[in-house]
């Protein structure tokens, strides 16, 4: 594993309004499929970094903040209502879809499988379409 100091990283919500950074590797990078992960994502597996809660830092903006279980905090902005993050036990999980980059860490496990949803084997199976839609795409940020 890396310095914790040798790697600057960033992300942040949709809007821009809250944004953050770590350093160094994360502890473990995954897909969670428990429920309350796919309640806050709004997807039906999580992708997540998990880091040690001292290595992540907000740079912009405050978060909302929402205890989903005894013990554990869910961050999103306020604003455009971006999950953000999981808190819980001195670590602090990242969702992938908010990294600024988030091609640069692939997920290697699988977390909470035996919540996942019953369809969700085989999902690799499917065929691959493109989607189209009037309008000018989403910007992004």
């Amino acid at each position: 594993m890396a310095d914790p100091g040798s790697t600057t990283n960033s992300g942040g919500c949709m809007c821009g309004a809250v944004r953050y950074v770590w350093t160094g590797e994360p502890l473990h990078v995954g897909y969670c499929h428990c429920r309350s992960c796919r309640h806050h994502s709004g997807a039906a597996v999580a992708g997540m970094l998990v880091f040690e809660s001292q290595h992540v830092s907000i740079t912009a903006g405050v978060p909302g903040s929402y205890a989903s279980s005894p013990g554990v905090a869910r961050q999103f902005c306020t604003t455009c209502g971006t999950s953000l993050t999981w808190q819980a036990h001195g670590l602090t999980s990242i969702h992938i879809g908010t990294l600024d980059d988030p091609n640069a860490h692939a997920p290697t496990l699988h977390w909470r499988a035996e919540e996942r949803a019953a369809w969700f084997d085989g999902i690799e199976q499917l065929p691959h379409a493109v989607l189209r839609y009037p309008g000018p795409s989403p910007q992004t940020v």
